[in-house]
């Protein structure tokens, strides 16, 4: 049977919108599904500044830039055992600006997909996908719309499904991370505490005994306020989840102080199992994209840039592939490598950064060469690339951390890795 569309796209968030968009922009024909309508509330609410120069090649920056986001220049960690804290502003003279955005991710989500549209993108919106079928010309995809039935067809298909992890459920498996299983509980507030000039914008990170929270100021007064704790926290309190939130709010000061006088203005939203990693990324005439591949924790922002540099480059990739036909996993192993070799450093960076050793030196980096590589990562310019001098600079992070670590168990403080909250 032919296939009237080149691609199939399941699901309508940042990476399927990027890797539609671009695929459309290249002259390929373009069926999206998105089970949701949008817009539609999210959590990430965070962007990194490496993400605008896909946003600018995209055409989607100035739809963006125009939608009056809340501007951030840095990130401020704050340790409450140890009273340390450390404000990172992005660095001038990079590839991508010294800037970007906090968003409300139903706005941000409902541009991008809108601008997919816009470059031809046929879009389904309140479509879920039921079944998949593979077949050496093509694959059939069966969703249902409205309450009803239908199918379509296309020469290749991209899994931007997200947490559900559409092809990992039918045809692989959901690897989580060892000591990463997470929980995080969420909400908006408005008249919360906002810092002055440029650091309004900034996110905060404020880590207390019993996990971390985000704090992300958002445009027109809203404050995104998250905390994340071990799932095995949520699984013994006995109460509400709204008790818990609010206890977890009480025991975190610089959250608590930030809050008074302020309105929760959405209901508490629960997000749970934070980090895994899934597979087969690739097949035959298949790839996945964004959280569909893996979901790092929280703490660094990534899962936008992520979700965005993944559908960039798959749809380059996917572009060459039907231009000679070829759709075999092996073409595009390269495509795959690529993720997890970006993937890699944040993953290790989520694993130090819940070692009171590495959090200390992290956030007192003694010289500006490891400051430097500190903030490439946290800008997400180090995904693509990583240079041996940030490489190297890294690795002296690391060992400093791990020369801390002798320091602090010498001088009887906690040396036990958070990951076990």
């Amino acid at each position: 049977m032919a296939a009237p569309h080149d691609v199939i796209v399941v699901g309508g968030g940042p990476a399927g919108s990027t890797t539609g968009a671009f695929l459309a922009r290249a002259g390929r024909r373009v069926l999206l599904f998105e089970r949701e309508e949008f817009p539609r509330f999210h959590v990430g609410e965070s962007l990194l500044p490496a993400t605008l120069p896909i946003l600018e090649r995209l055409g989607a920056l100035a739809a963006v830039a125009e939608r009056g986001f809340q501007t951030k220049y840095g990130a401020a960690f704050y340790d409450q055992e140890s009273a340390i804290e450390h404000t990172f502003y992005f660095l001038r003279g990079q590839p991508w600006p010294r800037y970007s955005y906090q968003v409300r991710r139903a706005d941000f989500d409902a541009v991008l997909l809108e601008h997919a549209a816009k470059q031809g993108v046929e879009v389904w919106q309140r479509a879920s996908v039921e079944s998949v079928a593979f077949d050496p010309d093509g694959v059939t995809v069966s969703a249902r719309h409205d309450g009803e039935s239908l199918s379509a067809r296309a020469r290749f298909l991209v899994d931007a499904s997200g947490r559900d992890g559409l092809l990992a459920t039918k045809l692989g498996h959901r690897e989580r991370i060892p000591n990463l299983g997470k929980v995080a509980l969420f909400a908006h507030f408005r008249g919360a505490e906002r810092a002055r000039g440029r650091d309004e914008g900034n996110i905060q990170i404020h880590v207390f005994a019993d996990g971390w929270f985000w704090w992300i100021p958002l445009a027109g007064d809203l404050t995104s306020v998250g905390c994340v704790m071990h799932a095995r926290t949520v699984r013994e309190w006995s109460r509400s989840l709204e008790a818990l939130y609010g206890e977890m709010i009480r025991r975190c000061e610089r959250v608590a102080l930030g809050l008074v006088g302020a309105e929760r203005v959405t209901e508490i939203h629960r997000a749970a199992n934070f980090s895994y990693t899934n597979g087969p990324i690739v097949g035959d005439r298949f790839l996945a994209v964004g959280d569909a591949v893996a979901f790092v924790d929280p703490i660094f922002s990534t899962g936008v840039h992520i979700a965005m540099q993944s559908g960039e480059l798959a749809a380059r990739a996917i572009d060459e592939a039907l231009a000679d036909g070829r759709f075999t996993a092996a073409r595009f192993t390269p495509y795959q490598r690529t993720i997890e070799r970006g993937l890699q450093p944040f993953f290790r960076f989520i694993h130090k950064y819940y070692e009171p050793a590495f959090l200390e030196t992290f956030m007192r980096p003694r010289t500006r060469f490891v400051l430097h590589a500190v903030l490439r990562v946290l800008s997400g310019g180090a995904f693509l690339k990583m240079g041996w001098r940030t490489r190297l600079a890294l690795e002296v992070l690391f060992a400093a951390a791990r020369v801390n670590v002798w320091v602090r168990r010498r001088a009887g403080r906690p040396v036990e890795s958070r990951l076990e909250w």
